[in-house]
């Protein structure tokens, strides 16, 4: 059976506490007190997380509005802000899971001491029996099986002492029966004080916690929570038997002590706060993907300044092979033979002079020269335009 070894012992620590103290209230009581506060280092560093988280809400909110429209980014940005702090998101919620299973063993087995033995086939045997014996049938008496703890040493003496009675008696009220049990007669009266008592209790929690976080914003559901448990407490308890409805006295009267020290200790405005570290922005893989397209596009120019510089020095590199032409020209003409010299001034000699082709006005003192027949028209249109004028 999973976690068995938890059932067995609260039930022998229950055990060694009857045989200390011989009440079955008593020993149930002090299995309560024992149990929470062995559960109390555990509230304690849940509740140090969850002031701490409180602390930084202002910065956690600034970081949900900054990058609200990027869940993956906020998520980053969290997390770097968290261990930047050391928190724990989950710091406040794991102490408080690891007291359930504790609390759902203890209720186990405070239910289990008030199991009885089973009457099942008990009206069939007794009939069978009057006929075996020829007897005329009757009703089968109506008795109140005796108990048979679950849980327990069938060697302790809690264990003896309620396998030999049908009633759990503690100040005068049997704790193995509930107020539904009794419905409307005056025997009621003691379960009611025990559930009046279970919702004056919760009430009281509920309020200290209220009271602390009065100038702090508290989650909708958790005032919801807050407001309906002191109601839904009683209301169960009316079905339950009064052992399990004593345990949730006492765990409230205990829990109350409690939030009073957490109170006076971990809150107030004279607390000294744990300075807060906002880390440097995470830098988004966009950003660097720009930054290497920049760096790989930044040899660009590199090529283009080479290209420039190859395409001046190839022009440096014609010019002087132009140069080297001519003088490779002119060398060869000195080379020449003289024949060839003379072939050449005579057909420079040959070639006509300019200006010979031109008619004797413009031979004579250069310029302008029109056709005939078009000065005397032209300077006709010239007196005309000076007339005008």
């Amino acid at each position: 059976m999973f976690m068995s070894w938890l059932f067995d012992l609260l039930a022998s620590m229950l055990a060694a506490f009857y045989e200390i103290f011989p009440s079955f209230g008593f020993a149930i009581v002090l299995l309560t007190f024992i149990v929470m506060i062995l559960l109390t280092p555990l509230t304690l560093k849940g509740t140090r997380s969850m002031i701490k988280m409180q602390h930084m809400q202002p910065e956690i909110k600034k970081l949900q509005n900054r990058y609200k429209h990027d869940r993956e980014r906020m998520n980053k940005e969290m997390m770097a802000f968290y261990q930047a702090n050391g928190i724990n998101p989950m710091g406040g919620c794991i102490p408080l899971f690891a007291q359930m299973p504790v609390f759902l063993v203890l209720y186990n087995v405070l239910r289990g001491l008030t199991r009885r033995q089973s009457d099942v086939g008990e009206a069939s045997g007794w009939v069978a029996g009057q006929i075996g014996s020829e007897q005329s049938l009757t009703v089968v008496p109506d008795s109140t099986p005796v108990f048979f703890p679950d849980y327990l040493s069938t060697d302790s003496q809690l264990f003896i002492d309620l396998s030999n009675k049908t009633e759990m008696i503690w100040l005068n009220f049997d704790l193995s029966r509930s107020a539904g049990y009794f419905g409307l007669s005056a025997q009621i009266i003691p379960y009611l004080i025990l559930m009046l008592l279970v919702f004056v209790t919760s009430w009281y929690q509920q309020r200290q916690i209220r009271g602390r976080n009065s100038n702090q914003t508290i989650n909708p559901q958790q005032q919801l929570i807050m407001k309906v448990m002191p109601f839904f407490l009683p209301i169960i308890s009316y079905s339950l038997d009064a052992a399990l409805v004593l345990y949730f006295v006492i765990s409230n009267v205990y829990r109350i002590g409690q939030q009073a020290y957490i109170t006076r200790t971990l809150y107030g405005s004279d607390k000294e706060k744990s300075p807060v570290v906002v880390p440097e922005p995470i830098e988004e893989p966009d950003n660097k993907s720009k930054k290497t397209a920049s760096k790989k596009s930044s040899p660009k120019p590199q090529k283009t300044l080479e290209k420039q510089s190859n395409s001046t020095s190839a022009a440096k590199r014609n010019r002087t092979t132009a140069g080297k032409n001519r003088n490779d020209s002119h060398n060869s003409e000195k080379k020449q033979s003289p024949k060839k010299r003379q072939r050449k001034q005579n057909e420079i000699d040959d070639e006509p002079i300019k200006g010979e082709n031109k008619p004797p006005a413009a031979q004579k003192g250069g310029g302008r020269t029109t056709p005939s027949g078009t000065t005397n028209a032209r300077g006709s249109q010239k007196k005309k335009k000076k007339k005008r004028k």
